[in-house]
């Protein structure tokens, strides 16, 4: 059976170390996919304004699979968004204020106009997350957001994060869950939102079967989503602990252009 639907998440998986790939490489397999009625899809935990920007000039339809699946754009429109109900996003931000393992970590709203965080935007912390999220705003108080709110990005300076995960989610199970964003923070989102959720709302819509996708990821948000393909690779760069947790690992690293090598394979 062939292949129609590719996903892929980016930080450490599509991208290399220094967030770039071989554009001239993939714009040859994204040429090669839509002449095979393949579907790419980018599944990141990141904003959608910020995505698209890493396929400037490319040519081909790219789906975008945001927030870790709670925004899916195609063709620039939304078809699907899952928000965070306003009365659980108060309690929430709320609590983390009254939690000793939240006092270092740098907190920011993933909403529908904008971006949201109480730093400073002159502080060094602000413009590094400014990359990764447009249209990035102070305020003073996160809890008197009235914006309609993905996600909730919680970093810490250390990576090991897994008791603040595991706290969020003994606190607010049924209501929100906490995942490892791979980058020494953790995404809260909603309960049933995840990579896969937005993927096989996707395989739905296009009608497109498990035994029909291929997917890539390399951190704990990707797991899910790699499971729901049967074609799911997680990076030869990943930490041992996710890899474990897969049937297939890519012979090659995110540096070395692991994902277009076993797209390149898959479309031949």
């Amino acid at each position: 059976m062939s292949i129609k639907l590719i996903a892929t998440d980016m930080d450490g998986t599509f991208l290399n170390d220094h967030s770039d790939y071989d554009h001239t490489r993939f714009q040859r397999l994204l040429t090669k996919m839509q002449e095979q009625g393949v579907r790419f899809v980018v599944a990141s935990g990141n904003q959608y304004p910020h995505l698209p920007q890493y396929f400037t000039g490319l040519t081909g339809e790219i789906t975008y699979l945001a927030e870790d699946g709670a925004h899916i754009v195609a063709n620039g429109r939304t078809i699907s968004e899952d928000v965070i109900p306003q009365p659980v996003l108060t309690a929430f931000l709320s609590w983390i204020r009254t939690q000793p393992l939240f006092k270092q970590a740098w907190v920011l709203l993933s909403g529908r106009q904008a971006a949201w965080t109480e730093m400073l935007a002159s502080s060094k912390r602000f413009k590094q997350s400014s990359y990764f999220y447009g249209n990035l705003t102070h305020v003073m108080d996160l809890t008197e957001v009235t914006d309609a709110i993905y996600k909730v990005d919680i970093t810490w300076p250390s990576f090991d994060v897994s008791a603040q995960e595991a706290l969020v989610n003994q606190a607010f199970g049924g209501k929100l869950r906490a995942t490892s964003s791979g980058l020494g923070g953790i995404d809260v989102i909603l309960p049933q939102v995840n990579k896969a959720y937005g993927l096989s709302k996707l395989q739905q819509i296009w009608q497109i079967s498990y035994d029909e996708t291929l997917a890539f990821g390399d951190s704990g948000n990707d797991l899910e989503m790699v499971q729901q393909a049967k074609y799911g690779y997680i990076m030869k760069n990943a930490p041992e602990a996710v890899r474990r947790q897969a049937n297939l690992t890519t012979p090659l690293s995110n540096n070395e252009s692991g994902v277009l090598a076993i797209i390149e394979d898959f479309l031949k």
